[in-house]
């Protein structure tokens, strides 16, 4: 086998970046021996329609400097050139003006002052009130399947439980939820090239409009309603940008839950030994399992950061207004960090240490919200399919930003539901 070297493989390259693996640990390794800030030039192929990557840019694939590029907002920044690594353009889905609209694409402080609106609603204290419910409709999910013996982990069992606590907390009527679900779903392939998204996103955004009147006329105490009704620097926030805030909410607050609870079925199955240890003590093991899932198998690849002026990395000169792509999953797996880190070790002492949850100020707000949900879904498909097993190998979500699986076929022993 030819020995991987920096540059031989385009992380912009989604069709590359699919064959190598969507996180593509071997060659992360190699970088972060060789090559720590390493420049990806633009791939032959920029892309179709307006996702377009024509600027190369450089990869941080160390823990270290991953946390310092995430934390010196001063220096990389979400808003100038917004927070994906595509081209600036004028997509209606991730165009730079609707980037800087969304708190993911705005800095200190600005940036704080809209986390603050939201905060009180994602506190930890705030999501264990919401256990009981939470729990209540995760084994709802799990007795919607357990009698028949087969499912697809990813949409019979994954996918409802977050998009039912995302609208709740926003106030979202249940008789819209799976509107809501099919949306966001869709705008979360923000890579395909059949109009689907932007369709979807430009729906999301006409309910967004009935929404947001619906809670300036009824205040109901929602993270929405907050977030409608708060004025920011003496200033109600605009249409478009409370609309982005959902758009955003409606990827991230249901799809990297989705991901991780396959994800972590996933490797369960392909490691055996360490499903046989959380089975041993499945509720005190099962938390730093959770956290060990994140760190191998992060549902987000990357995220961008632009510098604002001519700065360096390990001696690496970076100009003001080049890319800069944080490689989390490789930060997941540095050797500085992670003793043995190609492992997988639910017991592992330090695995709360991964960056799949971001660093800095742009820390996953919803990130104590996301543990409860795959803690309590989790426990009830572990315990009501404890022989769960793969029926056919996965689909892999084609992309450069998301470590997303398409499907996932999965078969059990049927089991009676639950008690009432």
């Amino acid at each position: 086998m030819t020995e991987l070297r920096p540059g031989d493989l385009n992380l912009a390259d989604p069709d590359a970046l699919l064959a190598a693996g969507i996180s593509p640990h071997e060659y992360f390794t190699v970088l972060r021996n060789q090559d720590p800030v390493h420049w990806n030039p633009p791939p032959d192929d920029p892309g179709g329609g307006a996702l377009q990557v024509t600027e190369g840019f450089f990869v941080l694939t160390k823990w270290e400097d991953i946390r310092h590029a995430s934390q010196d907002t001063k220096t990389f920044s979400a808003y100038l050139g917004g927070p994906v690594i595509w081209d600036a353009g004028t997509n209606p889905l991730l165009g730079l003006e609707v980037q800087r609209a969304g708190i993911m694409g705005q800095d200190p402080p600005h940036h704080t002052k809209l986390r603050r609106l939201v905060q009180p609603g994602f506190t930890p204290k705030v999501t264990a009130q919401l256990e009981p419910i939470i729990r209540e409709h995760a084994r709802a999910i799990v007795d919607g399947v357990r009698d028949t013996g087969h499912a697809d982990a990813v949409w019979d069992i994954a996918s409802e439980l977050p998009v039912i606590m995302f609208c709740e907390l926003l106030g979202i009527p249940a008789e819209d939820r799976a509107r809501v679900r099919d949306w966001g779903n869709t705008i979360a392939q923000v890579e395909l090239t059949d109009g689907s998204n932007l369709q979807a996103a430009g729906e999301l955004g006409m309910y967004s409009l009935e929404l947001i009147k619906a809670k300036r006329e009824h205040r109901d105490g929602s993270v929405l309603d907050a977030y409608v009704n708060t004025p920011v620097d003496g200033e109600l926030l605009t249409e478009q940008e409370i609309a982005t805030f959902m758009l955003t909410l409606s990827i991230a607050g249901h799809e990297t839950t989705r991901n991780t609870t396959v994800h972590f079925l996933r490797l369960m199955q392909e490691h055996p030994d360490q499903l046989a240890l959380l089975h041993e003590d499945l509720e005190d093991r099962l938390p730093n399992a959770i956290d060990e899932v994140l760190r191998f198998s992060p549902p987000v690849v990357q995220f961008r950061r632009t510098a604002t002026a001519d700065t360096e990395i390990r001696g690496v000169p970076i100009k003001a207004g080049q890319k800069v792509y944080l490689a989390y999953p490789s930060g997941n797996r540095d050797e500085d960090v992670f003793e043995d880190p190609q492992r997988f070790d639910i017991l592992r002492p330090n695995a709360k240490k991964h960056l799949s949850f971001g660093i800095g100020a742009h820390f996953c707000l919803g990130a104590p919200l996301a543990r409860m949900q795959l803690r309590c879904l989790l426990e009830e498909v572990l315990r009501a399919m404890p022989d769960l097993r793969l029926a056919e190998p996965p689909t892999q979500l084609r992309s450069i930003w998301f470590n997303a699986l398409t499907s996932m076929p999965v078969a059990f022993t049927p089991t009676a539901k639950a008690a009432a």
